[in-house]
């Protein structure tokens, strides 16, 4: 191991093929290659995969994260299974926190949920509920599940939930496999979440030195309320791999313009739809940067801190998130249009040159 640091390693995947037919045919034509990319990082040796949460666009159009992974636990058993991001104001509570109890006892290997309050308009618009509740309605969700959680007699009053008398949850949760990250973009979301005694999970949508100063910030707070501040935190980065630099930019550039343009279209920036929300400024710094990256002569800063090269330079990047305090790291292959030979092809070349780099139980199994 030559960087003297453990990292664990997970995959993201998501419905971003192109599909031989169209509607629910392609779309279940979408969800199996998913389920394939699965099987195949799994026999790679990542420890886990991530699944992410969006609704009625083609943006990633993976509306029920614990459901996907659920299919995952019995196609891939021991393979970690992660969300990125569980969107909590969109979720009734108490059923939330059942399907969690349900899919630790159906899988056999860890729960790790990032949760977060969503950003996309049309997803708030379509259930009829204000974005400018969503900070409280993540901090209720969030506490009556972490409550029910416990496997203890429960019982909650709030704003927008409340539980009138003790329950239960039946089954009970197997809580040592189930792990919560609140997800951050900004040093004072990661101060809220040690408020709220969540861990952090942190995303390369953010500049690196923000990520950085959340890690930070986050430490600091859970350090003066008596917590423990080493533990795990993940993070989820674009990998591209090739055997120059400039090959592995050029790969880049051409598949994350389909990404920020699809970002564009479902979070619909060119509307500003945050105008007057005094809760979403950073998101609406971060869909400045974002929109802006749909023109390829804007990527090249960003690549900086995506893990994107030779093997060595995404090393090199992996031991940078290791020092600032990143224990878990996911790679992203799972662009839009992106052909699954290239990011297959990037997998691979990230579990056999990368990653037993930091990992002495990494152990590649596909030949």
């Amino acid at each position: 191991m030559v960087y003297q640091v453990e990292v664990d390693f997970g995959f993201t995947v998501g419905p971003v093929m192109p599909a031989d037919q169209e509607g629910a045919a392609g779309d279940g034509q979408r969800y199996a290659e998913m389920i394939d990319d699965c099987r195949f990082g799994h026999s790679l040796g990542f420890s886990s995969v991530w699944s992410l949460e969006h609704h009625f666009t083609d943006y990633y159009p993976s509306p029920s994260p614990l459901t996907f992974l659920s299919h995952v636990a019995g196609a891939c058993p021991g393979l970690g299974l992660g969300a990125c991001v569980i969107v909590l104001p969109w979720y009734e509570p108490v059923r939330f926190a059942e399907d969690v109890a349900m899919i630790s006892l159906l899988s056999d290997a860890d729960l790790h949920l990032g949760l977060g309050r969503g950003v996309a308009k049309i997803e708030y618009d379509a259930r009829n509920l204000d974005m400018g509740h969503s900070r409280e309605l993540f901090k209720e969700v969030y506490e009556i599940a972490d409550g029910l959680l416990t496997g203890q007699p429960f019982k909650y009053d709030g704003n927008h939930f409340t539980i009138p008398r003790d329950i239960s949850l039946r089954p009970g949760p197997n809580r040592d496999r189930i792990h919560m990250y609140g997800a951050v973009n900004n040093p004072g979301t990661a101060e809220r979440m040690a408020e709220m005694g969540l861990v952090i999970m942190c995303t390369s949508a953010s500049p690196f030195q923000q990520n950085a100063d959340s890690i930070k910030a986050w430490k600091r707070v859970i350090a003066a309320k008596g917590g423990k501040t080493d533990v795990n935190i993940p993070l989820w980065a674009h990998c591209f791999i090739g055997d120059t630099e400039e090959e592995a930019k050029e790969e880049a550039t051409e598949y994350l313009v389909n990404f920020f343009r699809s970002v564009i279209d479902h979070y619909e920036t060119y509307l500003n739809p945050w105008q007057g929300m005094d809760t979403y400024e950073h998101n609406v710094e971060q869909m400045q940067r974002m929109e802006a990256m749909a023109d390829p002569a804007n990527i090249p800063p960003f690549l900086e801190h995506q893990l994107v090269g030779t093997p060595k330079q995404v090393a090199d990047k992996v031991a940078q998130y290791a020092a600032i305090g990143i224990t878990q790291l996911a790679i992203n292959t799972a662009q839009p249009g992106r052909p699954l030979e290239n990011r297959r092809a990037s997998m691979e070349r990230f579990a056999r040159e990368v990653a037993p780099e930091f990992s002495t139980d990494f152990v590649v199994a596909a030949e």
